[in-house]
């Protein structure tokens, strides 16, 4: 039986003294963010994208979140990103992906 726990993480989030939400997205590296469900998108992306890697394709659900959080990815120009994501969103639903 194979293992389903996630081996994944989210990435840490924190409240700044100005009352605005960070995350870590690399050691001592952080992202403002204009509110906390931007924050909690991006601290998530690691476990969208893990739940992608072990998705049946195709899977629309899987896809609409891996293009979500390419949108706030690519708001805080986390390019790398948004543009995986994007490209994992067109995998999961099978679709042409040399575009």
């Amino acid at each position: 039986m194979a293992d389903t726990q996630s081996t994944e993480r989210p990435l840490p989030l924190r409240q700044a003294d100005d009352d605005t939400w960070e995350v870590e997205n690399s050691p001592d590296q952080w992202t403002k963010c204009e509110n906390k469900e931007d924050a909690m998108t991006i601290s998530n992306a690691p476990l969208i994208l893990e739940k992608s890697f072990n998705a049946v394709y195709p899977d629309e659900n899987v896809a609409a979140e891996l293009e979500a959080t390419a949108a706030v990815l690519e708001q805080y120009n986390i390019g790398f990103g948004y543009r995986f994501f994007r490209w994992r969103a067109k995998v999961v639903r099978c679709e042409d992906i040399d575009d």
